[in-house]
């Protein structure tokens, strides 16, 4: 999973648009210092966290106004043992289109099997923190201040054992501290790993997910202390076992209060609605973001929101994977949402979407969608030839109601 975290800008005047035909450089790791490679722990056994990429996010870590890069990596797990270490990377912007590894100096090098990273200042401090959610424990890294960060997962009472896939920081009570969302996955482990084949071809291929069972995730209040209660059940959240790979909050009724939208991987999505008394309502279904149009669950990954179209009401978008359509969900005003997605279901047929990310990349007023897209089986071109294991990124300029791909 890739989760991007991309500056906004937040000062009161609008920027100058960018000139027709605004392009972009892909910079080599040559070039910008970058020379970190995720390894997913690839085997033959086909265990299923293999198939899911690691998240990554810029953050201004050292309050030097330039935005550094966190990236996650696999580690050692109950089904992979490296033959090297594997480490996550925190690389220092050094302000000239260069990025230094800082890694092992600022103490971020994580250990476990990660997934995704979430970043805020969690404390209030001055300092953005990470938490890196895992197949296993997840960790919570507080910024100290001075280039080097702490471990404080066990005393902040959030490890969250289990697959966590991804996480988001936001203030579900309006308490004016920042509370955590961890998406939990399916309950897994190597011994329950299925031999899953194909007969044509003779080979094992990964499972879907559909053959496990979903898990609860879970949500902690921030304490203020330091320390985060585990409000899961009383909440709500625990009521509604998924298989989360993404979540975003936003306020999509517009009562001041933080809902969340859940993608869920071969089950409905979850759309939960802050009730405002620490309570949460699954509403996912009756507003019409559970199921496809043909009232099948779907393999939702990426996920954001955004108001797209400027009518003051957030909007929703989910990714799933081939052969399933990515839905725009517009907002309805009613707590009902219509999956319009235009050109975008089109364009999206064949691939499979993971991390994006609505911005606004022409400095034109409105947000527009940048997709990561690829395969989770790197023997799909065998089974499927029309869909391919490598796929391409997708950039979709929003010119009002719809969208248009301009990623050529």
């Amino acid at each position: 999973m890739v989760v991007l975290n991309l500056p906004l800008v937040s000062s009161g005047q609008r920027p100058a648009p960018l000139k027709p035909g605004v392009t972009f450089e892909e910079v080599s790791p040559k070039k910008s210092g970058i020379t970190w490679v995720h390894n997913n722990g690839h085997s033959t056994d086909r265990y299923l966290p293999e198939t899911v990429g690691a998240g990554c996010v810029f953050f201004d870590y050292d309050n030097d106004g330039w935005m550094d890069i966190y990236l996650v990596n696999s580690g050692p797990s109950d089904f992979y043992a490296p033959t090297t270490p594997l480490k996550n990377a925190l690389y220092h912007n050094n302000h000239d289109g260069t990025f230094t590894d800082v890694t092992a100096k600022a103490g971020v090098a994580g250990g476990t099997f990660g997934m995704g990273v979430a970043a805020a200042d969690y404390d209030g401090d001055g300092w953005v923190d990470l938490y890196i959610t895992s197949y296993g424990r997840n960790i919570l890294y507080h910024n100290s201040g001075n280039g080097t960060f702490n471990d404080v997962t066990d005393n902040a009472g959030v490890a969250a054992p289990g697959w966590s896939t991804s996480a988001l920081w936001f203030d579900y009570d309006n308490d004016g501290k920042l509370d955590l969302f961890v998406s939990s996955f399916v309950y897994y482990e190597k011994s329950l790993n299925v031999l899953c084949t194909d007969e044509t071809l003779s080979r094992r291929y990964y499972c879907v997910p559909r053959l496990f069972k979903p898990r609860p995730s879970h949500l902690f209040h921030n304490e203020g202390n330091g320390k985060f209660a585990d409000v899961s059940k009383e909440s709500g959240i625990a009521d509604a076992p998924g298989k989360s790979f993404g979540v975003v909050a936003t306020d999509v009724n517009n009562d001041g209060l933080m809902d969340l939208f859940v993608a869920n991987d071969t089950m409905p999505n979850f759309l939960f609605i802050n009730k405002g008394d620490g309570k949460f309502e699954e509403a996912g279904l009756a507003a019409g973001v559970a199921y496809s149009a043909a009232g099948r669950p779907r393999s939702g990954m990426g996920v954001d929101a955004a108001d797209y179209d400027g009518d003051g009401w957030q909007d929703l978008f989910v990714a799933n994977i081939d052969q399933e359509f990515f839905s725009l969900y517009h907002n309805q005003k009613d707590l009902t949402f219509t999956d319009e997605p235009g050109e975008i279901g089109t364009a999206t047929q064949l691939l499979s979407g993971w991390g994006l990310k609505f911005f606004d990349y022409d400095n034109d007023g409105d947000p527009d969608l940048f997709l990561v897209n690829g395969h989770p089986d790197d023997f799909i071109e065998m089974r499927v030839s029309r869909v391919k294991y490598k796929e391409p990124l997708l950039l979709f300029e929003n010119t009002g109601r719809t969208f248009k791909n301009v990623s050529a």
